[in-house]
């Protein structure tokens, strides 16, 4: 691991902060987060509250809180593992892609904190975890670096629900995700973001698909002002299926940016993006969505959907969806809309006896909907329901 973490160190010199000369950063300042050099990972705030929670992993600072492990079902079906002593080059190896990533190197390269996480086989059972990312930042500047690893074995059936605390001063949160799905494997894999601490989130997951693999992703941003999600899935092997839903509220001067990539390597695989984000004053959002049909790989059927809805003239959205097909037996399409709620709609619920307020609420919620029933976790469901309201009235 020392030997990648300097390579990654020299990759990171070698490529600098990123430019919006970048097709991956250019609609995203990246100049902000030079400032942000401190790394500290001790910390002494009180989480009684979280090892509370039934079947959660604690992580603080990005270290697991091994406490948490007493308030789980599953200890006994999962073994734990320290990232930074992994010896195994393919558990390790990650994108090609994100290795052209100035930050991902620069993650790889400084992270101290992280670990392997592995489902045991022949555990068919559907197993629930929450992780709850808790930040303590008790000096300005911090960076907080992670790389964790999760590897399912055949047939392992396993959610995972994620949530990010946020305490004390802006930091640049940057973690990396690595997912190993075997043959037959069911990975749910759900995430909430929500920070009223203005710091910066971007993240590097990648996840891994072998036969009949079925991978669900879901995504809901409400509060941050700079969330930046990199998604790259391989779709290894026969049968495989990766579907990606997105919800992104942003408001004042926030950022939402989803980058995917998806490549469809081997026959019968089967993927799906949609990305919608509601958009308000100033606030700007980037989708990125890209489908890889390589050599070989026939009877893909891949969809991709980006909508934006804009509730100012100031918000601004940009969408860039691709497909790259080198097969000739395929089904692909995507899609981009970008607009402002429809006039006709609102009178036609004015002319009904609802004021103009309630009849924008009905239509942003109907909106946000159409992504948010397609979320395979209920937490992120309930969640992402009963914010809308107070999103819409502050």
């Amino acid at each position: 691991m020392n030997e990648i973490k300097n390579n990654s160190y020299n990759q990171f010199k070698k490529l600098g902060y990123p430019t919006k000369k970048l097709e991956n950063w250019k609609f995203s300042n990246s100049s902000h987060l030079k400032k942000y050099n401190t790394i500290i990972s001790d910390s002494n705030i009180d989480i009684k509250e979280y090892l509370k929670i039934k079947n959660t992993l604690c992580f603080l600072n990005g270290a697991l809180i091994k406490e948490s492990l007493e308030n789980c079902d599953f200890k006994n079906e999962i073994l734990i593992s320290n990232t930074i002593d992994i010896k195994a080059k393919d558990t390790i190896k990650m994108s090609e892609n994100f290795n052209n990533e100035a930050l991902f190197n620069l993650g790889i390269a400084k992270f101290n904190e992280g670990i392997f996480i592995e489902f045991k086989k022949g555990n068919k059972d559907h197993i629930q975890i929450n992780v709850i990312n808790i930040y303590d930042k008790k000096s300005e500047n911090m960076f907080a670096p992670t790389f964790n690893i999760f590897k399912l074995n055949k047939k392992n059936n396993v959610s995972i629900f994620e949530k990010d605390i946020n305490h004390g001063f802006d930091s640049f949160n940057l973690r990396i995700n690595k997912f190993i799905c075997d043959d037959d494997s069911i990975l749910n894999h759900s995430s909430i973001y929500q920070d009223d601490t203005q710091s910066n989130l971007l993240r590097y997951n990648y996840y891994q698909a072998n036969t009949n693999t079925i991978i669900n992703i879901d995504s809901f941003n409400c509060e941050s002002s700079f969330n930046k999600d990199f998604i790259e899935i391989d779709l290894d092997k026969s049968g495989a299926e990766a579907t990606v839903n997105a919800l992104n509220l942003t408001k004042n001067d926030e950022h939402a940016d989803n980058n995917i990539l998806i490549n469809h390597k081997s026959e019968h695989c089967n993927s799906s993006q949609n990305v919608r984000n509601i958009l308000q004053n100033k606030s700007t959002s980037v989708f990125n969505g890209k489908v890889i049909v390589f050599e070989g790989a026939q009877k893909t059927d891949s969809n991709q959907s980006n909508k934006n809805l804009l509730l100012s003239k100031e918000a601004t959205a940009h969408s860039n969806p691709q497909l790259e097909i080198y097969a000739d037996d395929v089904q692909c399409g995507h899609g981009s809309t970008t607009g402002a709620l429809d006039k006709n709609s609102i009178f036609y619920f004015q002319s009904r006896g609802i004021n103009k307020e309630d009849a924008i609420q009905i239509l942003v919620k109907a909106f946000a909907h159409t992504v948010i029933k397609t979320f395979s976790d209920d937490n992120i469901k309930k969640n992402a329901q009963a914010y809308i309201d107070k999103w819409m009235n502050e």
